[in-house]
């Protein structure tokens, strides 16, 4: 059997994989655990609380902002 040969191939799935989300890495005080925060859907801030205690934090997307990707959360 030659497989070379078939007239309709299919194409290689494409390698990309899931679309990446960006995010925040936040160091919770509270409770001493590390976590990943994401954007809002509406894209105007990034939300998340700790896993643990369910404190919450919000960080505003705007200009002029830090170039900084890891936080602590006192």
């Amino acid at each position: 059997m030659d497989l070379s040969s078939d007239p309709n191939p299919q194409p290689a799935a494409s390698p990309s994989g899931p679309t990446k989300r960006e995010f925040l890495g936040i160091q919770f005080s509270c409770c001493s655990v590390y976590v990943r925060i994401y954007k809002n859907r509406e894209g105007t801030h990034y939300e998340g609380n700790c896993p643990k205690c369910y404190r919450s934090v919000r960080f505003a997307i705007g200009s002029g902002g830090s170039d900084s990707r890891f936080y602590t959360a006192y």
